[in-house]
């Protein structure tokens, strides 16, 4: 338990700091700083940091589970739709193919793991496969001309827009992770196949905290 809130300890602590030392700022820094605003602008990134903490900490998720929270280490901006680095590896016993989550769904695989940090790669990568299901159908989640698509569901099966969408279990990371909605559904050039359009509810041009299912 005291691990699994070992960032949160660290953070609190670090805001501690901050408000003793807005108090004694005053005296040792130069006159034409202006001190209130700069210690408003620490606790206010803090504060953030720290709510995104106790969000990250209060996922709810299958109780089998055993999640290790990582802060996001890393994010090229060249490769940012592909991949993230976070900063917990197989010291952690952090496994190549673990799912990676946050609170609002499935976020990626782990693709590469290190002594002290991991490569996730994202569902939005170009080359991501991941087995959901919609209802009772299964297909495949990937990414089609930038968006994230289900295919390999037959035109016949019924699905409608909206329809939660989660991991179906087959492959190496568990079933029943939420992934997202139904956002729109059209057909394949033979008329034979839906192309499902999936909304994920989370952010990918913002994740701090993950959450990696052990």
């Amino acid at each position: 338990m005291l691990r699994k809130y070992k960032d949160y300890i660290i953070l609190l602590s670090i805001y501690l700091f901050v408000i003793f030392f807005s108090n004694i700022s005053y005296f040792i820094m130069p006159n034409d700083i202006d001190i209130n605003n700069l210690n408003n602008n620490y606790c206010n990134k803090i504060n953030e940091e720290y709510n995104e903490l106790l969000n990250i900490n209060n996922i709810k998720y299958n109780s089998t589970f055993n999640l290790n929270i990582s802060k996001v280490m890393y994010r090229d901006i060249y490769d940012y739709n592909n991949y993230i680095t976070i900063y917990k590896g197989s010291n952690d016993n952090i496994e190549k193919n673990m799912a990676v989550i946050n609170e609002y769904g499935l976020v990626g695989i782990i693709d590469k793991v290190n002594k002290n940090n991991s490569i996730v790669k994202l569902i939005t990568n170009i080359d991501s496969n991941v087995s959901v299901k919609i209802n009772d159908n299964f297909g495949i989640l990937k990414v089609n001309n930038g968006k994230l698509i289900v295919s390999d569901i037959s035109n016949y099966n019924d699905i409608n827009i909206n329809d939660k969408i989660y991991t179906s279990g087959l492959g190496n990371i568990p079933g029943d992770l939420y992934v997202g909605v139904v956002s729109d559904i059209s057909l394949n050039n033979t008329n034979i196949e839906k192309i499902i359009t999936v909304k994920s509810d989370v952010d990918f041009n913002n994740i701090k905290y993950i959450a990696v299912i052990k």
